[in-house]
């Protein structure tokens, strides 16, 4: 059965954060998945129905919109799902929803360690734009943003 795309909502929340954690060393809090639902913002999904009827949420995106200009403020795969183009899949439909609400000035943030995921945007048409330094925290301390924007 092939996935299915729909708009998260606070109902959502649960499943959301599971998938958050295992995906994230540091991930969101539910406070902050919490506050990424009104008029502002704009969400994406992927479902699997599974046996019985219970939906597994493969991964999700969340996303800003002020005037033209869109940012990504979260894309998120379950680990246990990751490698399958469930990724890209997410970023085309963020994509198709920016064109389909007349966004023409996409950004987002990734961190300086996330090769496949700057390789993912990069395919997708985003260039670098510059750097935060010192943004996220990891391991070992903290490291840089990379900002990226796609016109």
């Amino acid at each position: 059965m092939s996935p299915l795309f729909r708009p998260l909502s606070t109902a959502d929340l649960d499943a959301m954060q599971l998938v958050e954690q295992a995906a994230h060393a540091h991930p969101w809090s539910r406070s902050l998945l919490a506050d990424s639902f009104g008029e502002r913002y704009f969400t994406g999904s992927l479902w699997l129905q599974e046996q019985g009827g219970q939906e597994l949420l493969l991964g999700y995106f969340i996303a800003d919109r002020i005037l033209d200009e869109s940012t990504l403020m979260n894309i998120c795969v379950s680990p246990d799902q990751q490698g399958q183009g469930l990724g890209r899949q997410l970023m085309e439909h963020y994509l198709c929803l920016c064109k389909d609400q007349g966004l023409t000035q996409l950004w987002l943030e990734v961190r300086a360690s996330n090769t496949s995921a700057q390789a993912l945007y990069l395919s997708c048409g985003y260039t670098e734009n510059g750097r935060r330094r010192h943004y996220y925290q990891n391991a070992s301390g903290l490291e840089d943003a990379i900002l990226m924007k796609k016109y």
